[in-house]
């Protein structure tokens, strides 16, 4: 899908509009990707290049345009959240995005992100107003993570035994999505040192942009701090769950220890050989039943003065 639009975020039929600013491709089509490399003398990426992670794959120069990829999330529209790359080329005096996701701050119309938008002048301004959406959209579920968190870990450490699994498949999800938010950062971080040293020349304003590089390395300490916090709830759930499952072995061990024996005795008084004679014996009955109560009592003497339970 091509979008064209002009400052404010007012729409543009063509791409020969003297008043477009950011040219929007998402999911583009080939004539829809020739069309703008056309009009604009770029490469427009494919999705295997902005999926590359090296550093000299993800920002460069050429033919005096700038390109820039940065990881980002997309909006979460009944199901989990994804992770994709958005290429920012500013070429011109305009941007063009290339992206398969579709984060909330491209949505022109809705949210905060979006009246810096209306308010840019420039490509640069729109990338910026762009970017610090997504930011503003990563600090909000690292909020989101956080609640989450505090939420499972008083059931996790609650007084009373409670099933686990649910709150390890919670503590899985609430993992996942922070991960993805600190490639997400970490991604940004590395863009924003780049614009810096690279981008003088295609209108950043370098204190705007070390504004944003100090907000992305702090919520990138926050991110690794949830991670470290995941970890401890995710071994605690699996520690109670490992000892509520010694709890049932052990139960099964003193289970066994009490029937193994008689039926052991049992098994041998059971048999019919007529070699063992005083199983005929009127007092016959008599020992094998002593020794039924006897040798599970004898077994739980060693179990009880070797502490094995």
């Amino acid at each position: 899908m091509l979008r064209i639009r002009a400052p404010g975020g007012v729409e543009c039929v063509s791409l020969d509009d003297p008043r477009a600013l950011w040219i929007d491709l998402e999911s583009p089509t080939d004539e829809e990707e020739r069309a703008v490399e056309a009009a604009l003398e770029v490469d427009v990426l494919t999705a295997a290049e902005r999926a590359a992670l090296e550093e000299s794959a993800r920002f460069y120069q050429e033919n005096g345009a700038l390109y820039l990829t940065a990881t980002l999330l997309g909006r979460r529209d009944e199901g989990p959240f994804k992770s994709g790359a958005v290429t920012f080329i500013l070429t011109k005096g305009k941007l063009v995005t290339v992206r398969t996701i579709r984060p909330r701050a491209f949505d022109v119309g809705q949210g905060r992100a979006s009246a810096r938008v209306g308010s840019a002048t420039t490509g640069a301004e729109v990338m910026m107003a762009l970017l610090d959406g997504g930011v503003e959209r990563l600090a909000d579920i690292l909020s989101e993570a956080t609640q989450e968190l505090t939420k499972l870990s008083t059931e996790i450490f609650a007084e009373k035994d409670t099933d686990l699994r649910g709150a390890l498949r919670s503590l899985g999800r609430v993992g996942g999505l922070v991960s993805m938010t600190h490639e997400c950062l970490s991604s940004l971080q590395r863009l924003a040192v780049y614009a810096r040293h690279a981008g003088k020349d295609f209108g950043f304003d370098n204190a705007r942009l070390g504004v944003f590089a100090r907000d992305t390395e702090e919520l990138e300490r926050v991110a690794e701090a949830l991670q470290t916090r995941l970890s401890y709830y995710q071994d605690a759930a699996l520690g109670f769950i490992s000892s509520t499952q010694n709890d049932v072995l052990r139960t099964l061990a003193i289970a066994t220890m009490a029937f193994m024996p008689p039926t052991l005795i049992a098994s041998i008084f059971g048999m019919n050989f007529q070699q063992m004679t005083w199983f005929d014996a009127a007092w016959g009955p008599w020992v094998g039943m002593a020794l039924m109560v006897l040798a599970p009592l004898a077994l739980f003497a060693v179990a009880k003065w070797r502490r094995w339970f």
